[in-house]
């Protein structure tokens, strides 16, 4: 019978991490392809790119001897030319033209009328609005090149400009349909299916093996216990992250073959584009010897080719003649002893893989075509490195995203864990620990912000020009629904915390739940933005009462002692869903638009109802009414309590007073204003890509989730909580400092450590609700009322911090403003020791 129980119990410990393995992996693979699919968009454009400028400089050079846009002979030969390099395997369905093409080449006139095209029924046509030239800012000069999206088109825009005047005269639109991309990633996909697979039942064949050497005789020691429940979350942990690993190293090495194989299709193109120019220049009877600015035309080839490293023409004795690289060109016939010279036999030395060679023939010397020289390019490894590394990072941003996805999976898997091992017994049910709000937390936050990305988008899909809401412009409307979600948080944080005090945390949680999902489920459905506006209060008011409510859940089962223990938890799953929420619906919004991710969020926070009913319902209990707490006197006797206090008494309490105004307002306005206003604009304006902005970012969260419930375990035991605030309060204004003294050094780096500053800063807020907590008048105003009035004041914090640096660094200037805050946050510091 025991051995039975064991065997049951190891099924079902196998079937958790099965499911947590194929959860793991199928988010992984989501968040890879769509990194993936960035990419191959980049290389694809990139390689069209090159076409399309073949044919602008064509069309410029015939508009330069006279011709006109409107009455251009030969215009469809060459747009047949560029379509055919495009798109060489592509064969129409008629002979005429007249079928649908995956690539279309078209010539538009500067209002986006499509006068040429390499798809006849597009001829006389408009373009997309989204898709047609937009100008540089401030001025009536079109940008150099314009790639967007549009229903699910990909259109490639660069404008046609005439004579010196430069004036606007066409544009080249290459249009090519995403399925092409989505093919691309099928094919990888498909033809790698066997080393998913292989990957997936190789993790199952560790998992199946290292749990039947565990022991799991439920009558050995609670120390065994112990150990037997980390041997099975560190054996899961490093099995599924060493699955996981695999896959992304498969898929770094499958870009690289996809990435050179572009550049060397690409470099192919440019060959053929320069052979062409090189031959007609020597049917003419030129000497392949002078060819005037010859190196100025190779380095103009490679001023806009990044990823070639040098392009050569050489003789037919392979002496090298002309020579252009990203550092500077060559003309080696000027050489008086071109043998001795050594500048172009470097380049002579190449990986076959990445050099491409054309014969230059001379068709006026002979009836048949004579070899005049060679024309080779090289592809730069160096680019190709530095490509691989930034996907190796974005590899490794998905593969930390997946990673935090699975460690709260793993919480998950461990109360299964515990029931199998300890045994499912009602008294064991009964038990109810803080650390449950944890996974809890982490899916209600994950189905929160999966739209928090685009919000201000979305809304502009739904503004009405001709009907503006209010009369008010685009740019304020784009900005109405994140203020009206947290206007209506706001609100209900007050509401949920004297819920909590009066009939306990379940009510005003779920609630919450279903406000919120009731809401995204709306958002989904409407297509007017008043009643979006309305849905995305309904989602804040319901955000508000569950966020609340997972507070008062901790409140509920902490005592003084692991209170703060207790809300680094609840903070972990919330900052963990945030990250992994953010990010999948970002790219789930990519694939299927923004509206059906509303419909995922609320079905997500739906079916959080639930689980937390089923999962949570021993903890469902209505709390007792509260003991009277006698106020202790100065000579240590006990008087009686007084009435409970009321909201004004509480805030203005010495105690409450000092801890918002001295510490939580300037904390909140230091992190807002520096880490979400400042931040992203100096690193934007120091050339940092978007991907690595969001990369330092996470150091906050990861800060959060990892460190502080450590943090907090400390500094729960402590009686005097206030040092550990002071020294929160110290390193926050370190980090501004820091920034201070230090950018000039390294901008990135110092950034980093300023948000690594605040982050360690940050991991002080559990410590800061217990100490709330610990307050004599909290006590007796009820510990949920007293969270939910100082959470709704420091959001103020949030407010004010954009707008508080903005008016800093107008008004003194950025080295100056970063001075005074830091100084000012000091002083707050102080001022909070001494007074509260």
């Amino acid at each position: 019978m025991s051995q039975l129980k064991k065997n049951r119990s190891r099924i079902r410990l196998f079937s958790g991490a099965v499911i947590m393995l194929v959860l793991t992996l199928g988010f992984n693979m989501i968040l890879t392809s769509a990194t993936l699919e960035k990419l191959y968009i980049e290389t694809v454009l990139s390689k069209n790119n090159v076409v399309a400028q073949d044919l602008q400089r064509n069309l410029e050079t015939a508009l330069r001897f006279g011709k006109s846009v409107d009455k251009f002979i030969g215009m469809d030969k060459l747009i047949l030319e560029a379509w055919q390099h495009l798109a060489p395997k592509q064969k129409k369905t008629s002979a005429d033209g007249t079928g649908e093409d995956d690539i279309v080449v078209s010539i538009t006139d500067p209002d986006g009328h499509i006068v040429y095209s390499s798809s006849a029924p597009v001829v006389g046509t408009n373009l997309p609005e989204a898709a047609r030239l937009p100008m540089v800012k401030g001025t009536q000069t079109p940008v150099e090149s314009h790639a967007v999206k549009h229903e699910g088109i990909y259109y490639l825009s660069l404008p046609v400009e005439q004579g010196f005047s430069k004036k606007w005269v066409a544009t080249i639109t290459v249009a090519f349909n995403q399925k092409q991309i989505k093919t691309l990633l099928r094919t990888i996909v498909m033809k790698n299916r066997n080393l998913i697979a292989l990957v997936l039942f190789s993790a199952m064949g560790l998992i199946v093996i290292f749990l039947r050497s565990l022991n799991l005789d439920p009558s050995i020691s609670k120390k065994s216990l112990g150990r037997i429940k980390f041997k099975i979350s560190a054996a899961f942990f490093i099995i599924i992250c060493l699955a996981q690993i695999s896959l992304n190293l498969f898929n770094l090495f499958e870009f690289k073959a996809h990435f050179l194989d572009v550049s060397t299709q690409k470099s192919v193109v440019i060959s053929e584009f320069l052979k062409q120019d090189i031959e007609y220049l020597l049917a003419k009877g030129l000497n392949i010897r002078r060819l005037n600015k010859m190196d100025q035309k190779l380095a103009d080839v490679i001023a806009v080719s990044p990823e070639l490293e040098a392009i050569s023409i050489s003789d037919t004795k392979g002496q090298p003649l002309y020579i252009a690289t990203q550092h500077g060109m060559r003309n080696l016939t000027m050489s008086e002893n071109n043998k001795s010279s050594g500048s172009g036999t470097l380049f002579l030395k190449s990986d076959p893989d990445g050099t491409v060679t054309q014969d230059l023939l001379n068709t006026r010397e002979s009836k048949t075509d004579a070899l005049a020289g060679k024309l080779t390019i090289h592809i730069s490894k160096d680019f190709l490195f530095n490509k691989l590394k930034a996907i190796a990072l974005d590899s490794i941003t998905v593969l930390v995203i997946s990673i935090f996805f699975f460690v709260e999976l793993l919480i998950l898997e461990r109360q299964l864990i515990d029931r199998q091992i300890m045994g499912d017994t009602p008294a064991h049910r009964r038990q109810v620990h803080y650390t449950s709000i944890r996974p809890v937390a982490f899916i209600f936050f994950f189905g929160v912000d999966t739209c928090i990305s685009f919000l201000p988008l979305h809304m502009a899909i739904l503004y009405n020009p001709s009907h503006p809401l209010l009369g008010l412009s685009q740019n304020i409307i784009m900005g109405l629904p994140i203020s009206m979600q947290m206007l209506f948080t706001s609100m209900s944080l007050l509401i949920s915390g004297a819920w909590c005090d009066k009939r306990g945390w379940a009510e005003p949680f779920l609630i919450g739940l279903f406000l919120s999902g009731t809401g995204f489920i709306c958002a989904w459905l409407t297509s007017s933005s008043l009643y979006f506006l309305i849905a995305l209060g309904l989602v804040g008011m319901g955000y508000g009462l569950s966020l609340m409510a997972a507070q008062g859940f901790v409140i509920a089962h902490t005592t003084t002692k692991n209170s703060a223990q207790g809300m680094a938890q609840l903070w972990a799953g919330v900052y963990a869903g945030s990250i992994c929420g953010g990010a999948t619906g970002a790219m789930l919004a990519d694939r299927m638009g923004y509206a059906p991710v509303f419909l995922v969020g609320g079905s997500i926070l739906l079916l959080l109802i639930v689980y937390t009913f089923f999962m949570m319902k021993d903890a469902m209990k209505r709390p007792r009414p509260p003991a009277h707490v006698p106020r202790p006197s100065p000579t240590g006797q006990t008087l009686p309590s007084s009435r409970k206090p009321s909201v004004y008494s509480f805030l203005f309490n010495r105690k409450v007073f000092t801890l918002i105004v001295f510490y939580g307002l300037p904390w909140y306005i230091v992190l807002i204003g520096f880490m979400n206003y400042y931040s992203p604009i100096y690193l934007k304006g120091i050339g940092v890509s978007q991907s690595s902005i969001g990369r330092i970012f996470m150091i906050y969260g990861i800060c959060l989730m990892y460190v502080a419930p450590y943090i907090s375990k400390i500094a729960g035991q402590a009686h005097d909580k206030k040092r550990y605030l002071v020294m929160g309060s110290f390193i926050g204004s370190l980090s501004i400092a820091n920034f201070y003294f230090f950018k000039d050094l390294s901008g990135v780096i110092s950034v980093t450590v300023s948000i690594f500053l605040l982050g360690l800063s940050a991991c002080m807020i559990p410590v800061r609700s217990a100490y709330v907590l610990d307050i004599y008048i909290t006590k007796q105003l009820g510990g949920g009322k007293a969270i939910g009035i100082s959470n709704a004041i420091l959001r103020l914090g949030q407010v004010v911090g954009p707008i508080l640096f903005g008016w800093l660094f107008i008004t003194m200037g950025s080295d100056s403003g970063m001075a005074a805050t830091a100084a000012a946050y000091l002083l707050f510091t102080l001022i909070f020791i001494f007074v509260g």
